[in-house]
């Protein structure tokens, strides 16, 4: 990883922006379900790695509100 920041640049449809920034009602309950599991230690490694995905999606996702929320923030957007 790179010791300084890097720039991205993502385009997105807007029709589509939704969708990026937040699972959708039937991952999250998956999510919730394998966390469930998890605490409950009766994962499977498919299961584990499923999970890990979904958390990371659900974190993109919340990075790319952030930065969206701060964009706007700067160009004097509500």
């Amino acid at each position: 990883m790179s010791s300084t920041a890097e720039s991205v640049t993502l385009t997105v449809p807007r029709s589509a922006v939704s969708d990026v920034l937040s699972l959708s009602a039937a991952l999250l309950d998956r999510m919730h379900d394998l966390l469930e599991r998890n605490t409950e230690g009766t994962l499977s490694p498919d299961e584990r790695e499923a999970l890990e995905t979904l958390v990371q999606m659900a974190q993109f996702g919340q990075i790319v509100s952030m930065a969206l929320g701060a964009a706007q923030g700067a160009a004097g957007q509500p």
